[in-house]
């Protein structure tokens, strides 16, 4: 065979090898001490952060893009396991509250300060959904801050769960049907077992709702993300919250998750 035939078979056997390796998806291939129900997953979802009993999120900036306005705004985030939460609202390079929310486990408030009025009610998710559009109880707010699995969410819909390894990803995926057809999943880490990503989509396969994760860290030996991002499509929402600082088991006052009515406000109770 003279130079120029194997320069040229050689040419066609590279670019064969470049269609198989672009063509097909990375495949990963479940590990060999792979979990096997969807019981085993949840408690090693919640045994990761059996240490953690509280984190303050310093210097978090909140990006929001809907209704065709981008906003941002500073917060300072406390949660407290398993349901107990604080979260304060400044603008840029300002030390003014904008708004303050709390709860307590019980009940929760909002003061919106320019217009004096302070909304209350039980800490669910329709309740919180109202003031803030994370869609997600405040025991799910608790639980999504550390990186773990919104549950109060998958429990709602009434369906027993499933799980299966996404070779694709690489993770489980823990997932539920929901009412109208669709379907309500999240991704799992199999190192640390590390909720990353939360996905609702309806019967056609169209997302309605999602939070993401990304750049994680370890913190006290335990890996936490920085930055998560919210989109919920059918209300045009987009948000992110990007953390500068996490501090943990601090040991909050309770105090910290209780606030009364500021004088002269206008009390909206909120019904379930």
């Amino acid at each position: 065979m003279t130079n120029l035939h194997a320069s040229h078979w050689l040419i066609v056997v590279i670019a064969a090898l470049l269609l198989v390796t672009t063509g097909c998806p990375r495949q990963i291939t479940e590990p060999d001490d792979a979990l096997e129900s969807t019981e085993q997953l949840r408690g090693a979802v919640d045994a990761r952060l059996d240490d953690i009993h509280d984190a303050r999120f310093n210097d978090v900036t909140l990006e929001y893009f809907g209704d065709g306005e981008r906003v941002r705004v500073r917060q300072l985030l406390l949660v407290e396991k398993p349901d107990r939460l604080r979260v304060q609202t400044r603008l840029p390079a300002s030390e003014e509250i904008l708004s303050l929310l709390v709860s307590d486990g019980d009940t929760f408030a909002l003061h919106e300060r320019d217009e004096n009025k302070y909304y209350t009610g039980r800490p669910t998710r329709e309740n919180i959904n109202r003031l803030l559009p994370v869609d997600l109880s405040s025991r799910d707010v608790v639980s999504v801050m550390l990186g773990g699995a919104p549950w109060d969410r998958f429990d709602d819909t009434g369906d027993d769960p499933q799980m299966e390894w996404d070779s694709s990803e690489g993770k489980y995926r823990y997932y539920v049907e929901t009412d109208d057809g669709g379907e309500l999943a999240m991704y799992i880490r199999h190192n640390d077992f590390a909720v990353v990503d939360v996905e609702q989509t309806d019967a056609d396969g169209q997302m309605e709702y999602s939070f993401s994760t990304e750049n994680w860290q370890t913190l006290e030996g335990v890996n936490l993300p920085t930055y998560r991002r919210f989109q919920w499509p059918d209300r045009d929402l987009d948000f992110s919250l990007d953390v500068g600082d996490t501090e943990l088991n601090i040991g909050f006052d309770e105090t910290l998750f209780q606030f009364p009515p500021p004088p002269g406000s206008t009390v909206i109770e909120l019904r379930d």
